[in-house]
């Protein structure tokens, strides 16, 4: 029964979109078609919705779903007596949480780029370069980069632009720690000479006091990945 009422409506469109106009409760259904061949292909693999007023006429909004889990979205256009006007695919806009999708996929970059926590990452500007790609430029204590990332949420580029000089205190506390005890001197007497950024958040810093001087390499945290020491000649 269900299947002679199908075949039914179809005659009945047919019919109808000769005399060039769709009934609007089959609207959708002639979009879909329309989308399939259109656009090459499954009916399968289409879905429209009711067809809603607008600007005295009908649109007819659908999706194409791809295998890929990707959704591309299109609109089918008729008049106010039900002519079919055109189809044309659309670019989504991204609204609020494909935003705050892209800005966290870029903070989780940086992070494993600059071995940095991403709470501590600032998204500190976010500019459209097309309808596909947006820029986005974020800093942490010691780093500042630019992320481009596409609609679908993938980082298609990241540079970092500059590292800032400023070794925090707790990095020149722990080698001047590990300097006093291997040296047996109290930590005033031992000097802080050179320090700088390495980079992944490893610095280099060079100390001494009146007998040794001595080198380096603590991470961000105070961990010491690497101290050597040699003794000054009195000559």
């Amino acid at each position: 029964m269900k299947r002679f009422g199908l075949i039914s409506l179809i005659i009945g469109v047919t019919t109808l979109l000769h005399a060039g106009h769709v009934p609007k409760k089959v609207m959708h259904h002639y979009c879909t078609e329309v989308a399939a061949a259109q656009y090459n292909v499954s009916l399968r693999e289409i879905d429209a919705q009711m067809p809603v007023h607008k600007n005295k006429g009908f649109i007819v909004r659908g999706k194409i779903r791809h295998h890929n889990g990707y959704n591309e979205p299109f609109v089918c256009r008729y008049d106010a007596y039900g002519k079919f006007d055109f189809i044309k695919k659309q670019v989504p806009k991204p609204h609020h949480r494909f935003k705050k999708r892209m800005k966290r996929v870029c903070k989780t970059e940086a992070s494993v780029r600059w071995h940095t926590p991403a709470r501590e990452i600032r998204i500190t500007d976010m500019r459209k370069l097309d309808r596909y790609h947006y820029e986005i430029t974020m800093e942490d204590a010691y780093n500042t980069g630019v992320c481009e990332v596409n609609r679908n949420g993938y980082v298609s580029r990241f540079q970092t632009l500059n590292k800032r000089r400023h070794v925090p205190h707790t990095v020149k506390r722990a080698c001047k720690q590990k300097a006093a005890s291997r040296w047996n001197v109290p930590l005033p007497y031992v000097e802080i000479e050179h320090s700088t950024y390495l980079g992944r958040g490893r610095y280099r810093v060079e100390v001494s006091s009146d007998d040794y001087s001595a080198h380096c390499e603590v991470r961000s945290n105070g961990i010491i990945e690497h101290f050597s020491t040699t003794r000054r000649s009195r000559w």
